[in-house]
C-alpha cells in the first residue's frame, strides 16, 4: 500500500506542477486514472490470490494443540503456550520407571534381523532396541591400525566394519560384539579394483539366506562388485551380477535401482530379486533431474526411501506433472511396482508476478512413524516472490494406504523445521529460529505438541530406542579441539534422563543423522548404530568401540 500511495502522490504532483500545455496535463491525468485503476485491480488480484493460498487451506493445530484462530488475512496462527520439559528429579524418576516397565514395541513393519542404517526401513531413526536409561560407558575399544573405517553393520554377535585405507589389517573385519576381538578378516577385496589406500562407500545388506551382501565400488573404473559373505565361515562365497546397475537401495524384500534415460525424458525405478539376477518390475513414472545442482531449487531426482508393510515411500518428480518440477511423495507397491498414490496438495512457495514461474513445496525425505507417513511442507504462511526465502514450515502426516492428510502442524513465522525422529508415540523435531534452537515433541496420534525445550546451538538430534532419544552437543576441549556431550531424554515428556561426555578426537558422533542431509541417504550412513541389546556400536578414524 505504501508503494501505491507513493505512485499516487508522484502523479498528482506531476499533474499539478507540470509547465506543459493542457494537452500534456490531460495526458498525465489520463495516466493517473489508468494507474489508479490498475492499482485497484492489482490489489483485488493479490487479495484473491492470498485467499486462494490461505483461506482455502484448513486451519491446523496451534502450538498448544488447540484449533488455530484465523486473523483477518486468513493465515493460521499458533495460540497458547506449550509446556517446557520438566527436568526435576521426580519427573526423571517417573520417566525412567515408565520406560523400564514398558513392553517392547514394534517399531516398524520391517522383518530385518540385521542392522539397518537408520534403525529400520521406516527411516525414522528409531532402533528396535531397549531404551538407554543411564549414561553409557565404554565396554571396549579396538585400534587395529585403520585410518578411517566403514560404518558398522550388526549381524547377530558380530560387528562388521573395516577399511582398505591401511596396510596392516585391511579388509572386512568381523569383531565380537561382546569383546571387540577380531573373529575373522577378509583382506583380498582391498587388492582388487584399485581400492588399496582408499575408503570407498560400501553398503552392507541382509539377504534372505542369512548371508550378507557387500556392495563395493571399484576405484579403477570397473563395475561395482556385489560380494556375498558367509558370516559364519568368514569368507566370500560368490559374486552377484545385477540384472540392472545403478544406485541401489534395499527398502524391503527386494532391491531397487534408480536410473534415468535422457532421450526418453524419464527416470525410473527397477526392482531386482534378492539374487539381483532378475528384474521384477519397473516403474517409469518419473521425470528427469534438474540439470544444474547449483540451482537453488535443485533437489536429487529421488529422495532416500522409507518402507513399511510392503509399500515404499519416495519423493520424486512425477512424469507429466504440471508446472515446474517440484518433487512429490509417491507410494509404490513393492510387490508389483504400481504407484498407489501421490501427494499433490503442496502449498505454493514461490512465484513471479505474472505467474509464469512458480514452485510448490518439495516433499523432502519421508519417514514412517506411528502408522503414518511424515513429510515436511513449506509455504504454509503464503507465497513469496522468486528468490526470496519461503516461510511457514510444518510437518504433515499422511495415511499410508490412501495418502489422505491426517494432520499438519501449525507454522510459526521465521521458524524452520530441521531434522526429526520418532521416539515411541512422539515425533521429536529440531526447529530453528534465527540463532535459537529448540526441540518440540509432537504426538504422533494427532500432531499436537506435548512439550518443548530450548537447546544450545551446537546440539544435534540423533536417534532413539525404546521410547528414549539421544542428542549430542559439541563442547570445547582445548587446543582447538572439541568433545561431545551426549544426552538421553524421554520421548513422551522431553525430560532429561542422563548426560555424559565423550572425547571428540577421531570421533564423529553427530554426522549424517539429519534426515534431509543428502549424504545421509547413502548406504554408508552415520558412524554408529544401536544394537538390539541396547548398546552403541561405532567406529572412529582409528578403530571401533562399544558403549553400554
Amino acid at each position: 500500500m505504501k508503494k501505491h500511495l507513493l505512485i499516487f502522490l508522484f502523479l498528482l504532483a506531476a499533474v499539478a506542477l507540470s509547465p506543459a500545455g493542457p494537452a500534456t496535463a490531460q495526458d498525465l491525468g489520463g495516466l493517473f486514472k489508468r494507474t489508479v485503476e490498475r492499482t485497484k485491480q492489482e490489489i483485488r488480484k493479490k487479495a484473491e490470490d492470498k485467499t486462494a493460498h490461505t483461506v482455502a487451506r484448513p486451519l491446523e493445530q496451534g502450538l498448544d494443540g488447540q484449533p488455530a484462530t484465523a486473523p483477518q488475512d486468513g493465515v493460521p496462527v499458533a495460540v497458547g503456550p506449550v509446556p517446557v520439559a520438566d527436568d526435576s528429579p521426580a519427573a526423571r524418576e517417573a520417566a525412567i520407571a515408565r520406560l523400564r516397565a514398558a513392553a517392547p514395541a514394534v517399531v516398524c513393519a520391517d522383518a530385518s534381523t540385521m542392522s539397518r542404517t537408520y534403525g529400520t526401513t521406516c527411516n525414522s531413526r528409531e532402533f528396535p532396541a531397549p531404551p538407554i536409561l543411564a549414561a553409557p560407558r565404554k565396554a571396549w575399544e579396538t585400534k587395529p591400525g585403520w585410518w578411517g573405517a566403514w560404518s558398522p553393520f550388526l549381524v547377530g554377535n558380530l560387528v562388521l566394519t573395516g577399511s582398505c585405507n591401511n596396510d596392516g589389517n585391511e579388509g572386512i573385519s568381523a569383531l565380537d560384539a561382546g569383546t571387540g576381538k577380531t573373529v575373522w578378516r577378509i583382506a583380498g577385496i582391498c587388492r582388487e579394483g584399485g581400492r588399496r589406500g582408499s575408503m570407498g562407500s560400501v553398503g552392507f545388506h541382509e539377504l534372505p539366506s542369512g548371508e550378507v551382501l557387500l556392495v563395493y565400488p571399484r576405484n579403477d573404473g570397473g563395475p561395482t562388485d556385489h560380494y556375498v559373505i558367509d558370516v559364519r565361515a568368514g569368507r566370500i562365497v560368490r559374486t552377484l551380477t545385477p540384472a540392472r546397475r545403478g544406485p541401489m537401495r534395499h527398502p524391503g524384500e527386494v532391491f531397487t535401482v534408480v536410473n534415468q534415460s535422457t532421450p526418453e525424458g524419464v527416470s525410473y525405478i527397477t526392482a531386482l530379486s534378492p539374487a539381483l539376477d532378475r528384474e521384477l518390475w519397473q516403474n517409469r513414472g518419473f521425470g528427469l533431474a534438474m540439470g544444474n545442482d547449483l540451482d537453488p531449487q535443485y533437489k536429487p531426482t529421488f529422495s532416500a526411501p522409507a518402507a513399511s508393510g510392503g509399500v515404499m515411500f519416495v519423493t520424486a518428480r512425477s512424469l507429466g506433472q504440471p508446472g515446474f518440477p517440484t518433487r512429490q511423495l509417491h507410494a509404490i507397491d513393492l510387490r508389483t511396482g504400481q504407484t498407489l498414490w501421490r501427494h499433490t496438495d503442496q502449498p505454493m512457495v514461490e512465484r513471479n508476478t505474472n505467474n509464469t514461474v512458480a514452485y510448490r513445496s518439495d516433499d523432502g525425505t519421508p519417514m514412517v512413524a506411528g502408522g503414518k507417513v511424515i513429510i515436511r511442507v513449506d509455504g504454509l504462511l503464503g507465497t513469496v516472490g522468486i528468490g526470496r526465502d519461503p516461510d511457514g514450515e510444518g510437518l504433515r502426516a499422511l495415511d499410508p494406504r490412501t495418502g489422505a492428510t491426517l494432520w499438519t502442524t501449525a507454522p510459526v513465522r521465521g521458524r524452520r523445521v530441521a531434522t526429526r525422529i520418532a521416539a515411541g508415540d512422539v515425533l521429536v523435531v529440531e526447529v530453528r529460529s534465527g540463532g535459537d534452537r529448540e526441540l518440540w515433541g509432537h504426538r504422533l496420534a494427532d500432531g499436537k505438541p506435548a512439550w518443548r525445550r530450548p537447546v544450545p546451538a551446537e546440539t544435534r538430534l540423533l536417534a532413539s530406542s525404546g521410547g528414549a532419544f539421544y542428542l549430542s552437543e559439541r563442547v570445547p576441549a582445548g587446543d582447538g579441539k572439541h568433545d561431545f556431550r551426549v544426552h538421553g531424554l524421554d520421548g513422551r515428556t522431553g525430560t532429561l534422563l542422563w548426560t555424559t561426555r565423550l572425547p571428540g578426537h577421531n570421533l564423529d558422533i553427530d554426522g549424517r543423522w539429519d534426515i534431509e542431509d543428502r549424504s545421509g541417504g547413502t548406504a554408508q550412513g552415520p558412524s554408529w548404530r544401536i544394537g538390539r541389546d541396547g548398546a552403541i556400536y561405532g567406529v572412529t578414524l582409528t578403530g571401533a568401540f562399544k558403549l553400554q
